[in-house]
């Protein structure tokens, strides 16, 4: 996935268009911010089209325990948003077990705020992928 594949039309396309949210995380989510550890909210109204300005939450320790992890997920999903694209970021790529536990828990917490999340990446230096669903 990389910004330069994105249509001129963009930001006028609802984010859940196959492909384009990766796009999108790879645009957003600069290199200084994956080197800082930064958790991406790409915030959505409810037709999945982006608003203008991302969430970002540098110095994101992944490592933290569960309860630090889903109290985070659960006060940030409180802002109450249709929908959002999330991205997890790092200067190398975190590892799946990382990655399965924040998704969960990000899923969970926005889902029980009412926030439909349109997909899960992970960026990491010149790479964006998406974070597979369980199962």
């Amino acid at each position: 996935m990389a910004f330069d594949d994105l249509p001129p039309d963009w930001t006028d396309r609802p984010l859940s268009t196959p492909h384009l949210a990766g796009d999108v995380v790879d645009l957003l989510v600069k290199e200084s911010d994956r080197a800082q550890n930064t958790f991406a909210v790409l915030p959505c109204d409810e037709n999945d089209i982006g608003y203008p300005t991302p969430v970002l939450i540098d110095q994101t320790d992944w490592l933290v325990d569960d309860e630090e992890r889903r109290e985070m997920l659960t006060a940030l999903a409180a802002i109450g948003l249709p929908a959002a694209v999330l991205a997890f970021s790092s200067s190398r790529r975190l590892p799946d077990g990382i990655l399965d536990r924040w998704r969960a828990d990000a899923e969970t917490a926005f889902g029980a705020a009412g926030t439909r999340v349109i997909g899960v990446f992970t960026a990491w230096a010149h790479h964006v992928e998406p974070v597979p669903a369980p199962g």
